[in-house]
């Protein structure tokens, strides 16, 4: 077995709570997270750690089913766009 295995985890109450299962893949820890909020932490060698940069990658493509953007490389392509249908003197459509 490899020497890194994932677990979920998430709060309830304060305390800290995880699945009990080792997971070889992000995506398989991602299968057991039952509430909000919850994430995937990685064991190395015994030790706890963040998840790295392809991990996470791997994390938000189980999460939300495509590659997520981070905030540094959004851009205003695709942003919704509101319009407000109030003009100056009351509502739109009203004389």
């Amino acid at each position: 077995m490899s020497s890194i295995y994932y677990f979920s985890a998430w709060t309830d109450s304060g305390c800290f709570m995880g699945c009990e299962h080792q997971h070889s893949t992000v995506t398989s820890a991602v299968a057991c997270i039952s509430r909000a909020g919850g994430y995937v932490l990685a064991v190395e060698k015994g030790v706890q750690r963040t998840l790295n940069d392809k991990e996470q990658a791997e994390f938000q493509t189980a999460v939300f089913g495509s590659k997520a953007e981070s905030a540094r490389d959004a851009s205003s392509e695709g942003m919704l766009t509101v319009e407000s249908c109030w003009q100056t003197g009351g509502a739109a459509g009203t004389s």
